[in-house]
């Protein structure tokens, strides 16, 4: 680097500083994506097991929670018709 003034050795070094980053950064995806791609060949991802469930109502709402709730809900909005409550 022998007769480079100082800003070009700052360029030099600035170029093949971000190009090392560059390159290893690079390596780290490539070799990432082969990596992941060599796990899921050996150990695939087992398919959840669904479970049939049968369709209940909705549980009861106590008598004194609907209470509640309506009178609530009239003194927001006085206009409001309140014509189901149920417990998800």
């Amino acid at each position: 680097m022998e007769g480079l003034t100082p800003m070009q050795t700052a360029l030099l070094l600035m170029v093949i500083g971000m190009g090392t980053v560059f390159i290893i950064l690079l390596l780290i995806i490539y070799l990432s994506k082969a990596m992941i791609s060599a796990i899921n060949k050996v150990a695939p991802e087992e398919a959840p097991v669904t479970k049939k469930t049968v369709a209940s109502a909705p549980a009861p709402v106590p008598a004194n929670v609907q209470a509640a709730i309506k009178a609530a809900i009239q003194q927001v909005a006085p206009g409001a018709v309140i014509t189901k409550i149920t417990k998800d």
